[in-house]
């Protein structure tokens, strides 16, 4: 949405709320004036509490035995009580739900064995826009959660399976994260907290500062809320990588030709450091005008700034027209020969060793504005909500500086976990490595919608049937992504001994082998940023990775609930058409055409929830639905995005369909306490078809690359097990636990099995808290089996497990000190290029533990 058009409407949702504000105060003092006088009976009368851990355990439980559909449920009994910092990592403790971690933070979140891209995160039961800040991250459609502190979250709500009421989209689940209200609070409530967050492996200790504030007026009729939350994290990740495993032919110096070797493009030691200041603000306004009718606005936005620096010392093969010169390999059976050794001699071209830094500017922005309105009327109750999301944002300025060398230099991937190299000039010598190139990239992209939805409820009496809903919904979608570059300036005659800074001398401790590369020259990115912006740029448009995406969505439904005696439940139909119009440049470097496709399809989708409760305290359900979920925005269109570097992309495919599925779920539920749990749910999935990645070589830029694109292709099934428990064993120590095994199953093109992307056999969580007066705590274990990443790097991910724990003690009704760590065994995340090949290393990376300490305060 353009500023004028945001503006407009912004303008619009304020007049009328401030109109409808006005004219409401006469009838809140006529109100005041006719009311009895109950006060005294409502204080005298005694309400018992259950607050705290056990409290929201609770309450959890009671929103999952009392949804008509398989809902799962996290809430923040207390405010600012919610289990973890990160939305994300509240998430992965619910059955079925795993998670995807970038520098050891929660971002994205996977249900049942989906990508994450292929489940929905709504907010208070509308979209959020999301956007990335790396220069060559894929414009996904899963939600990133580090723009969601979870200090505005009330609750949250995991529906794994659909109701016609509910937006399409999703084939794992749909994710709603709920906020406060201010009508909801007692008046002059304020929560704040200050704490210290300390990074073992960055040995820098931020603040995390948040507070809200919520009033309303003696009539309890309007109300307002605002909260502010500053959040800083200095991090740090070391890391060993290769990259662009794949079969090739491998040339000796004496002419010798292999063919068909399993053999990497590259690879080196890198180290990441990122500065993240997450600033933000969450204002509510409530009104009830009368006692049918409820208005709420809702205002979000959020900045994340994120300036990094990557650096690498790196060896490429092919890189200044070097070639292998010996090599050892490893028979396996499944791929054939492993290159696991090479050695490289002197390039006769120039240059064959790349110390290269990356030192980004980066920065994005998420904002929400939502206007809802409900009347409670004697038949129809009446639902309007309208408004308006957009994120932007990316790196604004990503400097590539390449020192180059030429020497004898060799690698070894024969330790698991490792990549061994050796260099005939010593890597920490700055004065060894001369300015290659120094190129100035940025990245732009910005998500918005604009929605507006009417729900019609009323009460029936018909047979089984007690509850008729109906209602139609737009949404304006668009998704726009440019890429900016320069030419490499190679004439500046700079040398890295000038420019240089000594390692960290605790780099990849821990990490990898004898022989890893753990102390080479980095780049001062302060005198870079200085020096290199002071320089004249003249940016061109990478026209192969810009691309405009609009998705015109028109959704009606109708939904009947079930309600006969113990049997109750909801059916109804949706029907979504989708007018998609894709834009990007097609055509060869140089001589690209803008090409803009449309498409329109419809889908219709049943869904039918069943639950009965066999007895007070025994609930079986049954669920059937038809589901569907749109590819990815940068599969979408002809978009290409690169590294000229390492020689590595992705890629799009203007021609692919959407996925569907069919799925039906059967569960039991065991509530034989009030805080406790036992269940178990089957769940199967029949996708009609998966998008298959396949690799090419492209040219782009004068460079030969290899592009990841996907096809339309195999179809398969997820099935799986879900299994819960939870309970209080003895005065307030209870535990938490659950566990899914899911089996998916797909075939290739050519009928051979193949994997699905996501797709975690076992994930196990488990979780103890003890709460007893003023101390309360929790220790929680994590575990996500392998999976393939579905992309090209960083292929297939290893088995990951963390240990996280948290601890307050109340200082009095109002102060509580709080403890919490992260990672606390320090786990390191491995990926490989595909499973079973575990000497193809793609990444080995440790981020280190984190420990927040301060005080938290209600009043």
């Amino acid at each position: 949405m353009d500023k004028v058009k945001k503006k407009t409407f912004l303008n619009s949702l304020a007049s009328a709320f401030l109109a409808i504000f006005s004219s409401s105060s006469v009838v809140a003092e006529e109100a005041t004036e006719t009311e009895s006088d109950t006060s005294s009976e409502s204080e005298s009368a005694h309400v018992l509490v259950v607050t705290g851990i056990r409290g929201s355990v609770v309450k959890s439980l009671n929103t999952k035995r009392n949804a008509e559909s398989i809902v799962d449920a996290i809430t923040a009994e207390d405010i600012g009580k919610f289990p973890d910092q990160n939305v994300a990592e509240s998430l992965q403790r619910i059955t079925g739900v795993s998670i995807t971690r970038a520098f050891g933070e929660g971002e994205r979140v996977s249900i049942r064995g989906t990508t994450d891209s292929q489940n929905r995160t709504l907010l208070n039961g509308q979209a959020v826009g999301s956007v990335d800040w790396w220069t060559n991250s894929a414009a996904s459609r899963g939600f990133n959660y580090t723009m969601l502190p979870s200090e505005i979250v009330s609750d949250l709500e995991v529906y794994k399976s659909p109701q016609a009421d509910l937006d399409e989209g999703s084939i794992g689940g749909t994710i709603i994260v709920r906020t406060r209200q201010p009508l909801d609070l007692d008046a002059h409530s304020f929560f704040g907290s200050a704490l210290a967050q300390h990074s073992e492996l960055s040995g820098e200790t931020d603040p995390q500062l948040s507070g809200m504030y919520s009033w309303k007026n003696q009539n309890e009729n309007f109300g307002m809320l605002v909260s502010l939350i500053s959040q800083k994290r200095n991090l740090r990740r070391d890391g060993i990588e290769a990259w662009s495993w794949a079969n090739k032919t491998v040339t000796l110096e004496d002419g010798t030709v292999y063919d068909n070797v399993y053999a990497p493009g590259g690879g080196g030691s890198a180290m990441f450091l990122q500065d993240r200041q997450r600033t933000g603000i969450n204002a509510t306004f409530q009104l009830e005008p009368t006692e049918n009718t409820s208005m709420v606005f809702n205002v979000i936005d959020n900045t994340l700034k994120l300036d990094n620096e990557n650096q690498n010392f790196l060896w490429l093969v092919g890189y200044g027209g070097s070639q292998y010169t010996s090599a050892n390999f490893l028979s396996n059976d499944t791929v054939g020969d492993i290159l696991i050794s090479g050695t490289f001699g002197l390039s006769p071209t120039g240059n064959n060793i790349l110390d290269e830094t990356k030192v980004r500017n980066s920065k994005m922005t998420t904002e929400v504005y939502d206007f809802k309105f409900e009347h409670f009327g004697d038949v129809w109750t009446t639902t309007l909500q309208l408004g308006t999301t957009e994120a932007k944002g990316g790196t604004q300025a990503d400097r590539s500086v390449g020192w180059e060398g030429n020497a004898v230099h060799s690698f070894s991937a024969a330790n698991v976990e490792s990549i061994e190299t050796s260099y005939a000039l010593d890597p920490a010598n700055g004065a060894n490595w001369n300015l290659g190139f120094l190129r100035y990239d940025n990245n732009d992209a910005k998500d918005d919608e604009t929605y507006f939805q009417a729900d019609f409820l009323r009460e029936i009496d018909l047979s089984i049937f007690s509850q008729l809903k109906m209602g139609i919904k737009h949404r304006d979608h668009s998704r726009f992504n440019t890429k900016m570059t320069t030419d490499n300036r190679t004439d500046l005659g700079w040398n890295l001994a000038d420019y240089s800074l000594p390692i960290p001398s605790d780099f990849l401790s821990g990490q990898g082998s004898a022989g890893t590369l753990r102390n080479y020259a980095i780049t001062n990115s302060n005198q870079i940023r200085a020096e290199g912006d002071a320089l004249n740029w003249d940016y061109r448009v990478l026209k192969a990775s810009t691309f405009d995406i609009n998705e015109k969505i028109l959704a009606g439904y109708f939904k009947v609930n079930i309600e006969a005696e113990e049997l109750r439940g909801d059916f109804g139909i949706r029907v979504v058409q989708t007018k998609q119009t894709s834009g990007a440049y097609e055509g060869a470097s140089g001589s690209e055409v803008w090409v803009e496709k449309e498409r329109t399809y419809t889908d219709v989708l049943p869904s039918l929830n069943l639950a009965a409760n066999i007895t007070d305290d025994v609930v079986v359900r049954f669920a059937a639905a038809k589901v569907m979920s749109r590819p990815d925005y940068n599969a979408m269109t002809a978009f290409t995005s690169y590294n000229r570097e390492t020689q590595t992309g992705t890629g799009g495919n203007p021609n692919i369909d959407a996925f569907r599925a069919n799925q039906f779920d059967i569960g039991v539920e065991w509530y034989f306490e009030e805080a406790a749990l036992l269940s178990a749910v089957y769940f199967h999935k029949d996708i009609l078809s998966f998008l298959e990645n396949v690799a090419g070589l492209e040219v782009h830029e004068g460079v030969e690359i290899l592009i990841n694109r996907p096809t339309n292709g195999r179809s398969g099934t997820i099935q799986g097990l879900e299994l819960g428990y939870q309970q209080e064993i003895y005065e307030g120590l209870g535990v938490l636990a659950n566990y899914t095994y899911v089996d998916g199953e797909a075939k290739d093109a050519d009928g051979n099995d193949t994997t699905i992307p996501g797709n975690s056999e076992h994930t196990l969580n488990l979780s103890a808290y003890y709460e007893h007066e003023a101390l309360s705590g929790r220790i929680s274990y994590n575990y996500r089996s392998g999976y393939d990443s579905g992309t090209g790097w960083p292929g297939y991910v290893d088995d990951y497990a963390q240990v996280d724990a948290s601890v307050s003690y109340e200082l009095n009704d109002n102060v509580a000190l709080v403890f919490e760590a992260v990672n606390l065994t320090d786990e390191f995340n491995f990926t490989y290029q595909q499973e079973g090949v575990k000497n193809a290393l793609t990444g080995l990376y440790r981020n280190g533990r984190r420990f927040i300490v301060g005080v938290r305060a209600n009043f």
